[in-house]
């Protein structure tokens, strides 16, 4: 059996192992030994080198590797014609419409609009859909703003950890409502609501933000902080980061069309949803 399989199996202690893969991430290690590892762990994960700024003993433990920037100048920011930017690398899982009965089918799967967007009202969501990305150990694991927007409030749950993969979830786990996650209720600068929903999965499952260093960190309680003043982040800044296992969910106005096709891939800071067209 696979060891990825393994991990999905009743009993398994996900939470026991993914303490131990956050001590064994964290370790820093010497300098000689970085030179040699890390090259072979990144060979091994498919990360490139070109994705890997500096030098490979500027990382001093494998979690600082594996949440690195992106390389001084990669990826300029294409023109802003009112559409959005991918929040993240990864895999598109799947596009759903918010049902009329203010639900979503999400790759298979049936979550129910509060459930997934806490203090929102189902009213404000008709029109909706949500769009799930995957981010595999040799993806970039940083997120970023798709749009210039305000982050008014964030919602934490604690939850599981178990994994996000695509290949290996099954429908009844419903992981976007049972996993440790973040959701943040965001305006963009034209006055557009919109949520973004970043889920924490196996192997440390920790989320850290740029605009605000306490949020994801532990002890991980249900709880919701509003920001007064909001906080503002640029298009295409930093958002934070996943360490490790992760997955986001965007939540938007459908008339936003997907430009990456289902099944494809993205990348953050490349244009994702196009600017809705005029209403009549």
């Amino acid at each position: 059996m696979p060891l990825r399989t393994a991990f999905t199996l009743p009993g398994m202690p996900r939470a026991a192992l993914s303490r131990a893969a956050g001590f064994c991430a964290r370790r820093r290690l010497a300098p000689g030994l970085r030179r040699r590892l890390w090259p072979l762990l990144c060979r091994r994960l498919g990360i490139a080198r070109a994705e890997v700024p500096g030098a490979w003993e500027d990382y001093p433990s494998f979690l600082d590797l594996f949440t690195r920037p992106l390389p001084p100048g990669a990826r300029p920011l294409p023109p802003d014609d009112g559409g959005w930017l991918a929040p993240a690398d990864g895999l598109v899982v799947d596009a759903a419409p918010l049902s009329g009965e203010g639900s979503w089918v999400i790759k298979g799967a049936p979550y129910g609009a509060r459930e997934l967007l806490p203090g929102m009202e189902i009213g404000s969501l008709r029109g909706w859909q949500a769009v799930q990305i995957y981010l595999a150990p040799h993806d970039y694991h940083r997120f970023h703003a798709p749009c210039a927007l305000e982050v008014r409030a964030a919602v934490t749950a604690p939850g599981e950890l178990m994994t996000v993969d695509p290949g290996l979830v099954r429908r009844s786990w419903r992981v976007l409502a049972r996993n440790r996650r973040v959701l943040l209720h965001c305006r963009d600068a034209r006055g557009e609501d919109f949520a973004l929903l970043f889920v924490g999965a196996l192997n440390v499952g920790g989320l850290r933000f740029a605009f605000d260093e306490t949020l994801g960190a532990p002890p991980w309680v249900a709880h919701e902080r509003r920001y007064d003043p909001p906080a503002r982040v640029g298009r295409g800044e930093e958002l934070g980061r996943f360490e490790l296992g992760s997955t986001v969910v965007v939540f938007a106005d459908g008339a936003r069309a997907l430009l990456p096709a289902v099944g494809s891939s993205c990348r953050a800071r490349e244009p994702f949803l196009a600017a809705p067209a005029p209403r009549a």
